[in-house]
């Protein structure tokens, strides 16, 4: 509590509440608050924390930037924070002493108010004015600050006539005429402000006539006023209110007009009073253009919303009535805003991929585009892996990665498919990650093609692929990762499961068959889901329990995961990203992958560990449970662990025990545990290398280096990608589609061509898709490798022309070199 003199209640202090206005440097004022005058609350009985309180209730603000000044001072020389006890017993203290009057101000945009005050201290002191001068210009100033409203040059119902626009704007009497005079700093509108917080401020600046109407509509809907333009032109506007009474008596008018020596419009006079009611429907103050703005996010979250869902949305949302034809008119104004937005976006990703290559050497970056019969470049697949991810996991991860795709939220629909690590506290470790229309077979087996390359994987011998039970990805995984052991998520194998057997009894023996590690085990439980249904049995064994019972799963990968989690928390951390267009989205993952890399190594070199903490936790969690089995030794590091009539074998040289689990994960089990115990040794030190805080550094010892800004992006000299057709994707997710007179994608491979040509029926013959993939230092067309001349390559300080080959009777052909430049020629019979 803050200690003051002991007031009664005739010589309460009097506290004149400053609130909604914004301050202004050079000099620095408050510009058109509103106030509220306390005559009669015991503040002396207040702390801090309590007068806060007090004051959030008053101004109905939550703001913490609260200032006080005596009235007598101007708040350039006067000011003082607010912001803890000290501060409130010196605001106590300096009333008392001072006439028991106070003035309070709440700044609600957080201006830097004394970095003003020094930068103006710092002028004056330039300036050569005697001590006569610097009172003239101090006394001047300080009438903004008085709390008689007769006195105070922004009182509400005061034009451009009174003295701030006059008196202040005119040179300052002073002995010395050859000083310059530097005129006051009126506000400048900021779009950044929530739109119901809005409102006019005379001598407020503005780029165009356009941002104070947007203004102007914003503070119309959220207080209900029935604003017109009275003129409204290129050079002027008028605003009054009321228009349909013929006899208005609302006194509210605002004028408004180009400055005279700078390109800035703004409000030359302006009466802010209303006496009229509240309307809910409105003229030409509120357009469909104003509707579409404030709906932008919606609709791209939901490109589908009717009219009439758009109109039932606005009347809740901003308490206004519209019609269904301004909704209409307004979401086609937001698609055509979104639209140039996005083409804006896609047609940068040349740009984009090519500083990731300059920013970080050694990346693999790659865009595949469509060229549509009518020469249309349409964007189809974006591919990105960072060298010092991959190399992070190369040397520190655990050879299992899982794959899986979630879709876009945006207005143009796709997929981001993801290839995620597990690092060796067991948390997700993104390891690459791709754009694509739609998730197929063949873009799965672009990505994984892509991928195995990146991390050497050849056919996948050695590396455990973890996905749901998509087709397509099966499909892939198959062809292309043929050595590779692939599981599938148990979760949605469940999931399918439960849709024709349901019942608590086959979700319980489902999981004792998922989590079963022997194979004796497996097949015990599989007989009871026979006795009770044989189809549910045939069921499951048609899934291939090999990729989803841990009784069939390969020893030696230090990983025991019957679902693919790692790829699940990927998509959940970037579910708002997704909502963005193409290039904000993939830099907000390449943000959030760069950061985290950080944090984490920072957090490891911490850590005073053997092993990660995760790992630490559950043998200090199998340590307690192991005391329930006994021990019996049965011949060197051999011991027979044993819990009633349940026994295992334990072979602590090899690490290995009947039950299969220190051998699929790495980490001693409990059996293995007890047997450890028994010998009191340390089980941290069985524990698999890949689960120490040194493979941790390791996989989190390189960073992704920052990229320039979009404006210092290079130049490409292709052609700009537009965003996909909707309809072009669409039609090739299901096989059973109608055929129809459209074209249906069909995928053909060319002789002597590395990738597939995508060809489309009834199209010119020297039409097809090009694959671009970006290296280090290149620019490349088609699929290529370090090196080679193969189709379109760039070396360095090169530019290359984007041409169409001419027509070829069939086949591909490889132009000669001549002079650096390299042409290819793409084609196909149809």
């Amino acid at each position: 509590m803050a200690s003051s003199p002991n007031p009664t209640d005739q010589n309460f202090i009097v506290v004149d509440f400053h609130y909604n206005g914004q301050f202004s440097p050079n000099p620095l004022v408050y510009f058109d608050p509103d106030r509220a005058s306390v005559r009669d609350v015991d503040f002396s009985g207040f702390g801090y924390e309590q007068f806060m309180e007090f004051l959030h209730k008053l101004t109905k603000s939550r703001s913490k930037d609260i200032y006080f000044c005596l009235p007598q001072e101007s708040l350039g020389l006067g000011i003082h924070t607010l912001v803890n006890n000290g501060d409130y017993k010196e605001f106590l203290d300096l009333a008392y002493a001072n006439d028991k009057r106070m003035n309070v101000y709440v700044d609600h945009h957080n201006e830097p108010i004394f970095d003003w005050i020094e930068a103006e201290e710092s002028e004056s002191e330039n300036e050569d004015l005697d001590e006569d001068e610097d009172s003239v210009i101090q006394d001047s100033y300080s009438v903004d600050h008085e709390e008689d409203d007769a006195t105070y040059p922004f009182p509400a119902n005061k034009t451009a006539r009174d003295r701030f626009l006059n008196i202040l704007c005119e040179p300052i009497e002073s002995e010395d005429q050859d000083d310059e005079y530097v005129p006051p700093q009126y506000p400048v509108y900021d779009e950044r402000q929530p739109w119901d917080q809005m409102k006019p401020i005379i001598g407020m600046r503005f780029c165009n006539p356009t941002e104070l109407k947007h203004m102007l509509s914003n503070y119309a809907v959220a207080n209900g006023y029935d604003l017109w333009f009275e003129k409204n032109d290129s050079d002027r506007l008028l605003v009054k209110c009321c228009k349909k009474n013929k006899s208005p008596s609302c006194p509210f008018r605002l004028w408004a007009s180009w400055m005279g020596k700078e390109k800035t419009f703004q409000i030359k006079s302006l009466v802010n009073e209303h006496n009229c009611c509240r309307v809910f429907k409105f003229g030409s103050i509120v357009t469909y253009r104003w509707i579409g703005k404030h709906f932008m996010s919606q609709i791209i979250e939901n490109p589908k919303m009717s009219a009439r869902k758009m109109k039932a949305k606005v009347s809740t949302t901003f308490n206004i009535n519209v019609s269904v034809g301004q909704c209409r008119n307004a979401k086609k104004f937001a698609l055509q805003e979104i639209e140039g937005s996005l083409i804006e976006h896609y047609g940068r990703l040349w740009s984009y991929g090519e500083e990731i290559i300059r920013s970080n050497p050694g990346s693999t970056v790659r865009l595949d585009v469509d060229i549509m019969p009518d020469s249309t470049t349409l964007f189809s697949k974006f591919y990105v892996c960072f060298k010092a991810v991959r190399d992070g996991w190369l040397e520190g991860c655990r050879p299992v990665i899982g794959l899986d795709g979630c879709f876009l939220k945006g207005i143009v629909r796709g997929e981001v498919i993801s290839a995620v690590g597990k690092d060796a506290n067991n948390h997700i470790y993104p390891l690459a990650w791709a754009v694509v229309c739609v998730e197929n077979k063949e873009t799965w087996k672009w990505f994984i093609d892509l991928l195995m390359d990146d991390i050497n994987g050849g056919l996948g011998a050695g590396i455990t692929l973890l996905s749901d039970g998509h087709k397509g990805l099966l499909q892939a995984v198959k062809e292309r990762c043929p050595e590779a052991e692939h599981r599938q998520c148990a979760r949605h194998i469940l999931a399918n499961f439960n849709k024709r057997f349901t019942g608590q009894q086959y979700i319980k023996l489902f999981w004792r068959a998922v989590r079963a590690s022997t194979v004796e085990k497996f097949r015990g439980v599989m007989e009871n889901i026979k006795s009770i249904d044989t189809h549910a049995y045939d069921y499951l064994i048609d899934r291939d329990p090999t990729t989803w019972s841990k009784a069939f799963f390969q020893e030696g990968r230090d990983c025991d995961a019957v679902e693919n989690g790692v790829s699940e928390s990927f998509n959940s951390a970037i579910r708002h990203a997704r909502r963005r267009p193409i290039i904000t989205m993939l830099e907000e993952i390449r943000l959030f992958v760069m950061e985290r890399i950080y944090t984490q190594r920072v957090e490891g070199m911490e850590w005073d560990l053997l092993i990660c903490p995760t790992i630490r936790k559950r043998i200090e969690d199998l340590k307690v449970k192991q005391r329930l089995w006994g021990v019996t030794p049965c011949g060197y590091q051999k011991y027979e662990v044993r819990f009633t009539d349940v026994a295992y074998g334990v072979d602590l040289i090899a690490k290995k025990c009947a039950c299969r689990i220190w051998q699929l994960t790495g980490i001693p089990c409990l059996h293995g545990v007890a047997a450890i115990s028994y010998l009191n040794h340390d089980a941290e030190a069985y524990v698999s290398q890949s689960y120490t805080t040194e493979a941790y550094l390791k996989c989190y010892q390189y960073s992704i280096n920052p990229l320039n800004s979009s404006e210092m992006w290079p130049d490409v000299p292709y052609h700009k990608p537009l965003p996909p057709k909707e309809e072009d994707y669409l039609v090739t997710t299901r096989k059973s589609v109608h055929l129809t007179n459209k074209a249906i994608h069909k995928y053909q491979v060319l002789p002597g061509a590395v990738e597939q040509t995508r060809v489309y029926p009834g199209a010119m013959k020297d039409h097809h898709l090009l694959h671009h993939h970006l290296q280090p230092n290149n620019l490349l067309h088609h699929h290529l490798q370090p090196n080679n001349l193969l189709h379109h390559h760039l070396q360095p300080n090169n530019l290359l022309h984007h041409h169409l080959p001419p027509c070829q009777e069939e086949g591909s052909q490889l132009v000669e070199v001549e002079g650096g430049n390299i042409m290819n020629g793409l084609s196909n019979k149809h």
